[in-house]
């Protein structure tokens, strides 16, 4: 940071809109940060024109079956036609927030803070007439808001897409589920960073805080899930396993009874990732999961609100957590 920014953070009434400014600037002109983010915006089309070309196959074979009957003289009722939910192609895309926007936002935040460690002026700026929250929540502003852009970019030009490429066009409705979905996806991607940047800046060695930063995204995004789904029964058999099996709900309940302790454990690992909370809650909005396909939104927000919750409380709770430890201006003039 130069001489002029810190002058202009002197003099200035809001220090925290000063440094935010000059980190989005910094971080705009950083390519890395650019090719990432349009990697993840690739990743996620991909999934939507797989997606996109998997339904064309599935309205074709409908369409073949229904002309086969037309031609034998029968009644084409005989075959349901397949449902088409747009946002469902949405999937690949949420699964690509999952993953690869959690890595960019702990690379955001590794940036954010190690960009500023070892030069002279970091600690010549926690020396000035400015509050030391006001630092980190100028430097947490822009890393979220970066995130902010980046998801809006990537799903707004999804969305566009999606529009076009359905064929019946996306409504009201579905426009507002896709804003909820970017919300979320903001705090939960926001709650990564947070992680990144504490470690990054408060850990005697910035590699090191990254590397422990990715250990964590490695447990909450990819282990804790997928133990979480191999040990769930109705994962392993397309439909359920009762649903396979033509168990009554009454029944399905009883045979649950036995297995309270195993299903307490198995959702216990599951609520401790904010992953799957996040899959949850977008699954339900975008009616990806069957379940919730053709549902209205009011009640689906009702039912998920305790996976929202989470998911805001984890970011909240992290960026309380920024502001409230204290920062060694010596430590941080060292690399």
């Amino acid at each position: 940071m130069s001489d002029a920014a810190l002058n202009s953070i002197r003099l200035n009434p809001t220090p925290v809109r000063t440094i935010a400014g000059k980190d989005i600037r910094d971080a705009l002109r950083d390519r890395f940060i650019l090719i990432v983010t349009a990697f993840l915006g690739l990743a996620a089309l991909v999934a939507l024109v797989t997606g996109a070309i998997a339904l064309r196959g599935d309205v074709a074979t409908y369409e073949a079956a229904k002309a086969s009957l037309l031609a034998l003289g029968k009644s084409a009722d005989a075959i349901k036609a397949p449902e088409f939910y747009p946002l469902r192609l949405l999937r690949g895309a949420i699964e690509q927030i999952e993953i690869i926007g959690a890595a960019i936002a702990i690379l955001i935040g590794y940036r954010s803070a190690a960009s500023e460690r070892g030069r002279q002026t970091l600690a010549l700026m926690l020396t000035r007439p400015m509050r030391r929250w006001q630092f980190v929540a100028g430097k947490a502003l822009a890393g979220i808001g970066l995130l902010a852009g980046g998801l809006a970019l990537v799903l707004g030009g999804l969305t566009l897409l999606l529009h076009l490429m359905s064929g019946i066009g996306l409504g009201l409705d579905d426009l507002l589920r896709i804003a909820i979905v970017w919300a979320v996806a903001v705090a939960y991607t926001a709650s990564f960073f947070l992680v990144s940047f504490i470690l990054s800046l408060h850990m005697k060695q910035p590699s090191h805080a990254l590397l422990v930063a990715f250990a964590i995204w490695l447990t909450l995004v990819l282990v804790a899930p997928q133990i979480g789904d191999t040990l769930d029964p109705d994962n392993q058999v397309a439909g359920g396993v009762f649903k396979q099996l033509n168990i009554a709900k009454p029944d399905q309940i009883q045979i649950m009874k036995g297995f309270a302790t195993f299903e307490t454990v198995r959702d216990g690992i599951e609520q401790a990732s904010v992953t799957k909370h996040f899959e949850r809650f977008t699954f339900a909005v975008l009616g990806i999961k069957a379940t919730y396909a053709g549902m209205p939104l009011g009640p689906i927000l009702i039912e998920m609100l305790g996976n929202l919750i989470w998911i805001f409380l984890t970011a909240l709770g992290l960026g309380a957590l920024a502001l409230a430890l204290p920062l060694n201006p010596d430590r941080l003039a060292k690399a």
